[in-house]
């Protein structure tokens, strides 16, 4: 397909409206000046014939000078007096005498009307006298050269002006187009070095345009929010590439063990297998993570229902408790329930992970605190441990995959750091907030936050 330039694109455009704009200002201009000037033109052969005919029917003829005669006329027109039968008693004619023969037309009252002859264009007035003095009619012959020529006059006019207005906007469009597609050549140049090398490339260029520097903007902040996705993509990938190795290089170990020894020694492969059945079912719970991570992205649950916030955080505390009889879980709760539309197997998730978490990193002092607070427009789950708590530095970072504050103990642990960016992710599903305070050596607070819908 022939691609054409914006720029003579344009120019096409801008001479195209020009030209249909100077032609149909020009033709109305010519038109109505034209039937303004041809009005003038039968206002002189009405007048002309006024005169006349109030000359002739209160006048004798023989007591009517030509003076009188001319001075009823307008220049180069002529007067022609006839008798009831149509014979020619009279005529005189202003300025250039005009050869012309005309029959007449018996009128019963006065009538102009447009007439060519011999290749001329006449007005033709005639009118009926009926008076003591004449009994007859009275024509008067009005040229129309001069309507002609200022006609001619202004097409020609026009003609000239639109070639020279054309050739002129031609002109200033096209150095008008070079400038306004310089600075989109410029990023064209610029998005094809940035398409060779990469996603840490951005546009750089100023052009004074408010519509191209808004392009240049929204561009460099799609092309950072592109290189921040695939940074994090990258590193999703690799994350889980070292989170399967691990347990898959284990089972491989004690697989290549039961195959040497397994076959003699009972207690190799009984401790081979168990140890290969863990690795089994710690990659599938990362893959199981891996999945709630990637699922329904951005997409509200259906199977939501009215849940009581309060009775649920009590059914996940007890249950904690007989798996954690050594831990004190102190509940203070809203005192009116607290309703709220969500799956309730997401509650459930997000409330074990936080908790989870929060027994994995107190094994000393073992105490948890669990608050629910209503407000207004929202309500707030709080989970507060006395553990080891987070650097300051890395609370910013907690939320991310597969990241670990205990790197040291993390597998003893059993986790794989997938835990609180799938509680983020559900949290944020339903349009709620998550966020953590922390001190390191002392506590840990999570402030879950959800929004009442209206």
């Amino acid at each position: 397909m022939n691609k054409k330039s914006l720029k003579y694109k344009w120019l096409r455009l801008s001479t195209l409206i020009i030209s249909v704009t100077y032609l149909i200002f020009s033709s109305m201009l010519i038109y109505f000046t034209s039937i303004y000037l041809k009005d003038q033109e039968y206002r002189s052969v009405d007048r002309s014939i006024e005169e006349l005919e109030s000359l002739y029917e209160t006048q004798p003829i023989n007591t009517i000078s030509q003076d009188e005669v001319y001075s009823s006329l307008y220049d180069r027109q002529k007067m022609i007096l006839y008798t009831q039968g149509g014979e020619e008693v009279f005529s005189a004619t202003t300025g250039i005498p005009m050869k012309l023969d005309i029959d007449l037309e018996a009128v019963s009252e006065r009538e102009i009307k447009e007439s060519e002859i011999d290749q001329e264009d006449f007005l033709i007035g005639s009118t009926k006298i009926d008076s003591q003095y004449w009994d007859g009619y009275i024509s008067v012959i009005h040229p129309l050269n001069s309507y002609n020529s200022v006609i001619r006059m202004m097409m020609f006019i026009a003609t000239v002006v639109g070639f020279m207005s054309i050739l002129f906007t031609s002109v200033i469009s096209y150095f008008f187009s070079n400038r306004m597609v310089r600075p989109i050549r410029k990023i064209a140049n610029q998005l094809k070095r940035i398409e060779e090398q990469g996603f840490s490339e951005r546009l750089k260029i100023t052009t004074n345009s408010e519509e191209t520097d808004y392009m240049i903007d929204s561009f460099n902040h799609l092309m950072d929010s592109l290189e921040q996705s695939y940074n994090q993509q990258k590193q999703f990938v690799e994350d889980a590439s070292h989170e399967l190795r691990t347990p898959l290089q284990i089972i491989q170990g004690h697989l290549k063990l039961i195959s040497r020894w397994g076959k003699h020694k009972p207690e190799v492969l009984d401790e081979s297998l168990g140890i290969s059945i863990d690795e089994l079912r710690r990659i599938n719970k990362l893959v199981e993570e891996l999945l709630i991570l990637t699922k329904n992205e951005g997409k509200p649950d259906m199977n939501m229902e009215k849940v009581d916030i309060n009775e649920e955080v009590r059914s996940r505390v007890e249950s904690m408790r007989k798996l954690h009889s050594n831990y004190t879980f102190t509940l203070d709760l809203e005192e009116e329930p607290i309703k709220y539309m969500i799956n309730p197997y997401h509650l459930e998730q997000i409330l074990v992970i936080f908790l989870d978490n929060a027994i994995k990193y107190d094994k000393d002092r073992c105490h948890i605190m669990i608050t629910t607070e209503m407000k207004e427009d929202h309500f707030d789950i709080v989970i507060m441990d006395y553990g080891i708590g987070i650097p300051e530095k890395e609370i910013e970072a907690i939320f991310d995959r597969f990241y670990r504050v205990d790197k040291s103990r993390s597998r003893e642990m059993g986790g794989n750091g997938l835990g609180l960016s799938i509680a983020k992710k559900l949290i944020e599903s339903y349009r709620g907030n998550v966020w953590l305070e922390s001190e390191e050596g002392q506590f840990t607070k999570v402030t879950i936050r959800f929004y009442m819908k209206k």
